[in-house]
């Protein structure tokens, strides 16, 4: 049976780096739960790495104590739920997990970021 995809509205509360976010789930009827994420096909720098700053800031600024869509995929080994993050801005709505592609805070060559253009670390 293939993985079933699940869409909740949230609130992010917490961002601990750059790939990896906890927030408050709404399942509905009253019923929440405090989950921690790991962005899907993203892995950006850890600690004391070039761009570490710079992609926690930038999930900082887009969804820290925002409302939030989830669309969840499966836990990964941590327990943490691989997700893609969802977001109004300006009235439209964008994918974080797209968006740190954009940027380019992402680190280098990890086998994690799926869409990482050929480009991508040749400058």
């Amino acid at each position: 049976m293939k993985d079933k995809l699940y869409i909740f509205k949230g609130k992010c509360v917490n961002v601990v780096d750059g790939d990896t976010i906890d927030v408050q789930l709404d399942y509905g009827f009253k019923t929440y739960a405090d989950k921690r994420l790991r962005l899907l096909d993203v892995d950006t720098p850890e600690r004391g790495q070039p761009l570490y700053a710079e992609a926690k800031q930038f999930v900082i600024e887009k969804v820290f104590e925002m409302d939030i869509y989830v669309q969840t995929y499966k836990s990964d080994n941590f327990g943490r739920y691989l997700a893609k993050v969802y977001f109004y801005d300006d009235g439209e709505l964008k994918c974080l997990n797209d968006l740190l592609h954009e940027e380019k805070l992402l680190k280098d060559n990890s086998k994690w970021n799926k869409e990482v253009s050929d480009e991508y670390g040749k400058d």
